[in-house]
Parts: C-alpha cells; structure tokens; sequence
C-alpha cells in the first residue's frame, strides 16, 4: 500500500525514501505559580466550571500533544532548514 508525504502529497511508494517527523508539545512548568487576587475559593469554582464547559482531549492537548508525520526527502530538507519558520509568518498557517 503506497503512502503520502503529508506535506505535498508526493506518492511514497513500498521502499522510497521518507521520514518520520514526530512532533511532541508539552506545557512547561518553571516553578512559579502567580498569586491570584481576591477570595481563592472563588477563582478555584470558577476554573473548575471553565475546565467542565471544555472537551477532554482540548485540556490534555493544552498539556500534552503528540503528533507523527511522513514526509518526502524535499520537504523533510525544508522543514530542518526552518522548522520553526522563523521569521513567523501567520499567513502560512
């Protein structure tokens, strides 16, 4: 069964040449927590009725998010070049 690269959509054939982009995205956490002003009580019902009114998977995603992508050797050489894409360019998604 042939697959695509994921990124321009070239066939990758059984035995071509691809690689496995694996993407892993975690919340980092500094040590720090800020004071929060007012009745902590309250600002703890409040986030705690926030969390409830949100999927599942969109407050782990926020922690932890895993993705794996195949792609061709020209757009493997691409993205190591910039991974990032920096300068940021909103307008490429």
């Amino acid at each position: 069964m042939d697959t695509f690269c994921i990124r321009c959509g070239k066939n990758l054939p059984p035995g071509s040449l691809r690689y496995v982009v694996d993407i892993r995205v975690y919340a980092d956490f500094d040590g720090y927590l800020t004071d929060e002003k007012g009745n902590v009580e309250v600002g703890m019902e409040k986030l705690i009725e926030e969390i409830e009114q949100r999927e599942e998977v969109d407050l782990t995603e926020e922690v932890y998010l895993h993705r794996v992508y195949l792609i061709c050797k020209d757009c493997r050489d691409r993205f190591v070049s910039n991974p990032l894409r920096i300068p940021w360019s909103p307008a490429l998604g």
